[in-house]
């Protein structure tokens, strides 16, 4: 059972509910993965699944290692304790994608469609998610450390308490988030899109502050 959350200011992510040696668990054989789902307490090594269509993606307690899903269609996505290493995700539409403590670990995100994702305790680290889709969606107490987000859409998304930590957040979209307790500090936020309003209760360093000013358009001194 995952721990509870400790009370703080800035609530921290709670890491994946997984064993520290992957060999724990037991390992599916890539051509037998669509069939062993929903899936429990396994570790899946090499999948090929680019461009498949696939009415779910049900996984608790699964490590994926070079795992391929690049531009595959997910109907219905359901992620709790999950980590997945070197996999390949590039312009897979997840719908309803719900993640709970799920580590995407050195990944290619590139043009993911989360679009109304539920992300709860998420890491998303030295990953690849330029123009990653996740408008409308909500991602709390996320952390996405690292990653290329150079315009990543977060629209109307519900950011409370993510961190965005040495992330590259270069002309993303995040008109209408909600940032209350996002902290942006030591994140590249260069040419990013907000509105006055979205800000209230964010993050920053004096040197972004001014930034932002500048994007919208303050006058100071």
């Amino acid at each position: 059972m995952a721990p509870r959350r400790a009370t703080a200011a800035q609530p921290k992510r709670i890491p994946a509910d997984l064993p520290e040696d992957s060999e724990d668990l037991s390992p599916v054989e890539p051509a037998a993965f669509l069939t062993a789902l929903p899936l429990e307490d396994a570790l899946v090594k090499g999948a090929e699944l680019a461009g498949e269509t696939l009415p779910e993606l049900t996984l608790t307690g699964v490590i994926l290692e070079g795992v391929t899903l690049a531009r595959a269609t997910v109907r219905a996505t359901r992620l709790r304790d999950v980590r997945l290493v070197q996999c390949d995700l590039s312009n897979a539409v997840l719908r309803g994608m719900e993640a709970h403590r799920v580590e995407f670990i050195d990944c290619r995100l590139l043009g993911m469609k989360a679009i109304e994702c539920r992300w709860q305790d998420v890491l998303v680290e030295n990953c690849d998610a330029r123009y990653a889709q996740f408008n409308s969606g909500a991602a709390h107490c996320c952390e996405f450390k690292k990653t290329r987000l150079d315009e990543a859409d977060f629209r109307g998304t519900n950011l409370d308490g993510t961190i965005f930590p040495e992330s590259v957040l270069r002309r993303a979209e995040l008109s209408g988030a909600n940032l209350h307790a996002v902290n942006f500090r030591g994140a590249d936020i260069d040419g990013m899109v907000v509105r006055p309003g979205d800000l209230r209760g964010a993050l920053v360093t004096p040197p972004q502050a001014m930034e932002l000013a500048r994007l919208l358009g303050l006058v100071i001194g």
